[in-house]
């Protein structure tokens, strides 16, 4: 039993003599010494209570997330299968990999000093200038990193190496670009200052997890031109985010970013993740009043799932649902959905390049929204599971490959399966995100009408040879029946 009153509450604990209180304030349990003494309780036990009690405080305090973490080392469980996946090969931009050699003993350093120095001639302010912009503000971009890696370093030198890291960062994505110059001028300082080779491999050491320096440095620099300089570097960036999105779905607007990115890896996660609405028309709305219709009649049957079950269950093979009647199909935007046209399924999926740099950016991606401070939605790592599901070998990546939702530019579909499969091992999706896809998607393969229309149309239809050799099947059997109909008319 228990009761309740204004300012407090008691408990009772009933037993053979007579009742003792529990009191409780504020959700705590406050154990009177006649109590523990009748739980036996030693001084060991009680402060072991008294630890239990201070880590779950602590956890209020400890257990900050928010939606702009802290430049960080990545989480160690996913570089033990992914080693190469986080390191830079051409230059370090901020403290964790800085002063470290690449690409056959190059000098990071060095390099990046060049670059800088082609920027600050570029954008036509004083060395100077810039330099100091970044040391006034040098407390609050202090606070974009965990404060461990900062250790090693005074204000000067860290408002040095976020100058010269800044500038060439911009003159690497003004190298990178494919912006059209209005300018002569402009156009001018996309003048290739560093090999090919270097600089096709430098672009991608910009998405490294671990290798990233605050959107702010690179706005403040930005700022101190002039308006049409300003504004070209903008867009400049924008055009290099684009360059880079691996679910190349069409933008008929620029990206909103919902407010100022955290850092470049932030950004291209933003633009990866972005999702637009897709006017429904008719034909939508009458496949969805028939999926409905057919989900009411498959819950009839005897093999019905529980919604609970199909929410923690991967999705079939690519070719398994291709059999089932399922087709893939382009997504006009970045979501993924599922529809039906009569017994026709059409899973539509954002499409996706695949080459050597996929792997690399989907990891860093993957560990970006494992960092332990970060508040998001693992849209990322849902996503890369949703494809995982789909693929287990080169049979799949062939389904997903013909139907357009998947360019291979890596070499063989064995080796962008085994990617995929690679990568399953370190994910931590939110199952609940695709939920409501997998249960239409798995009602649809439990139909079956649908099952025996697909395996009429793949049968019948996948080729043009066997739909030439059905329509002359039936052909021949048209003229037979005529041949015949003639011949009993004429005998009359």
């Amino acid at each position: 039993m228990s009761s309740h009153e204004e300012g407090g509450a008691a408990s009772s604990v009933p037993g053979t003599g007579p009742e003792i209180a529990i009191p409780v304030e504020d959700g705590d349990f406050n154990l009177s010494n006649n109590f523990i003494e009748k739980l036996n309780l030693s001084n060991v036990d009680i402060e072991r209570f008294e630890s239990l009690d201070e880590a779950f405080e602590g956890d209020d305090q400890k257990l900050t997330r928010t939606t702009k973490p802290l430049i960080q080392k990545f989480p160690l469980t996913t570089s033990y299968d992914f080693p190469g996946r986080f390191l830079p090969r051409v230059i370090s931009i901020g403290p964790i990999h800085r002063g470290n050699y690449f690409r056959g003993g190059s000098d990071s350093e060095q390099l990046k000093l060049r670059l800088a120095a082609h920027f600050v001639r570029n954008i036509g302010v004083e060395k100077e200038t810039l330099y100091n912009v970044i040391k006034t503000e040098i407390g609050s971009l202090k606070k974009c990193y965990d404060q461990k890696l900062l250790e090693p370093y005074d204000d000067d030198k860290l408002a040095w190496m976020m100058f010269i890291d800044g500038c060439a960062i911009l003159q690497v994505i003004l190298q990178c670009s494919n912006y059209y110059y209005e300018d002569d001028e402009i156009e001018s300082w996309s003048k290739t200052i560093i090999e090919t080779d270097l600089l096709t491999n430098l672009y991608l050491d910009l998405f490294l997890l671990e290798n990233q320096l605050p959107y702010s440095v690179l706005g403040l620099l930005i700022k101190s031109s002039n308006s049409k300089k300003e504004n070209f570097f903008w867009k400049m960036i924008e055009g290099f985010i684009e360059d880079n999105v691996i679910f190349p779905a069409d933008m008929e607007q620029p990206l909103e970013k919902e407010g100022e990115p955290v850092h470049l890896l932030d950004y291209l996660r933003k633009r990866l993740i972005i999702k637009k609405e897709k006017k429904k028309t008719l034909l939508n709305i009458l496949g969805f009043i028939k999926c409905r219709i057919l989900n009411c009649i498959c819950q009839c049957g005897p093999h019905r799932a529980t919604k609970m079950g199909y929410n923690y269950l991967a999705l079939r093979k690519a070719k398994d649902l291709r059999n089932a009647g399922i087709l893939f199909k382009q997504s006009e935007t970045l979501n993924v959905s599922f529809s039906q046209t009569f017994f026709i399924g059409k899973l539509r999926l954002p499409p996706i390049k695949v080459d050597e740099s996929t792997g690399t950016m989907l990891m860093n991606l993957i560990a970006y929204e494992m960092c332990p401070d970060f508040d998001n939605d693992f849209a990322v790592n849902s996503y890369v599971s949703l494809l995982d599901s789909l693929i287990n070998d080169a049979g799949d990546v062939n389904v997903l490959r013909n139907d357009g939702v998947l360019y291979n530019a890596l070499g063989s579909d064995e080796e962008v399966a085994k990617l995929f499969n690679k990568m399953s091992r370190v994910l931590v999706p939110d199952q609940r995100i695709y939920s409501t896809l997998r249960l239409r998607v798995q009602d649809h393969c439990r139909t079956k009408w649908s099952k025996h229309a697909a395996q009429a149309y793949n049968t019948y239809f996948s080729s043009p040879w066997t739909f030439i050799a059905v329509v002359a099947a039936i052909a021949a059997l048209l003229l037979s029946f005529l041949q015949t109909y003639y011949t009993i008319i004429s005998a009359k």
